[in-house]
């Protein structure tokens, strides 16, 4: 930024804050839901801060209204949606996006792939140098990776299991905008996927079209969680949850276990060498 295009962002930013105070919605930080985050792009010609779930000021330089609205709307999701991860995880609410077991499940596929593909071509080097030593030496043991298919699969169980015990959980949607209709703002499952921008919207000044998208987000956020809450009151099993709470960490304790198994037969085996 140039001094020109930093004043007129600081001076936006305490615009934004006098506003606050104006409308009696300031409040100082004093706990962990009113810490300030910070998202930034463009080399910082975006800026946005959010403080409990909300935007509280967003600065945009002198030279980005001149981009194109595609531009201008990229950089605004790119600088807002990690401000708003972060402002989500410090004050969670009920109807928050929970993990998504879909990524787990692939990501535990991949994992029980590779894990078993390691083990095998430790237990086949191993076989082999057995192979060479006999008749040389006495080589005695299992190089076998017992159970690991075993593990694998009642992992991949525990979170079939749990996706049975959420119910199919469908994407909750909400959609925010400024009084002027000159900012749109779609936001799905806790994260912005849309911003609409109107060609007047770029002809605001840098001040007036922080405080339009500002007021954009903060409405798509409240209509999101109102829906989120609402889609949250469906019936849960929550022993079912339980359960599986109880189960994955069963499954944990057991691959520890068989893991240290396997790495004392491992050992063993190469202790067993007579020389």
């Amino acid at each position: 930024m140039n001094p020109d295009e930093d004043y007129e962002a600081v001076l936006a930013e305490r615009q934004a804050l006098l506003a606050q105070v104006r409308a009696g919605t300031y409040r100082p930080a004093d706990d962990a839901r009113d810490q300030e985050v910070t998202g930034t792009s463009g080399d910082g010609a975006v800026r946005v801060v959010m403080r409990n779930r909300r935007v509280v000021s967003v600065v945009v330089g002198q030279a980005v209204p001149a981009k194109s609205r595609r531009e201008v709307a990229d950089l605004l999701l790119e600088a807002i949606n990690p401000a708003v991860r972060q402002s989500l995880a410090l004050s969670p609410q009920a109807g928050d996006p929970g993990p998504d077991l879909d990524a787990v499940g692939t990501g535990l596929t991949e994992a029980a792939e590779a894990g078993g593909q390691a083990l095998r071509r430790i237990q086949d080097a191993v076989e082999q140098s057995m192979a060479k030593l006999a008749g040389k030496v006495q080589v005695r043991g299992d190089a076998s990776p017992q159970y690991v298919d075993f593990l694998f699969d009642e992992a991949m169980e525990v979170v079939r299991s749990m996706r049975a015990a959420l119910g199919s959980e469908v994407p909750v949607t909400g959609e925010g905008r400024d009084e002027a209709n000159e900012v749109v703002v779609t936001v799905c499952q806790g994260e912005l996927n849309q911003v609409t921008l109107s060609s007047s919207a770029l002809q605001m000044s840098p001040g007036e079209f922080g405080l339009a998208v500002q007021q954009a987000v903060n409405d798509a956020l409240t209509d999101w969680e109102r829906h989120s809450a609402e889609a949250n009151r469906q019936p849960r099993d929550t022993e079912a949850l339980q359960q599986l709470a109880e189960r994955a960490g069963a499954v944990r304790r057991q691959s520890m276990e068989h893991l240290r198994t396997y790495t004392d037969s491992m050992t063993a085996i190469m202790r067993n060498v007579d020389k």
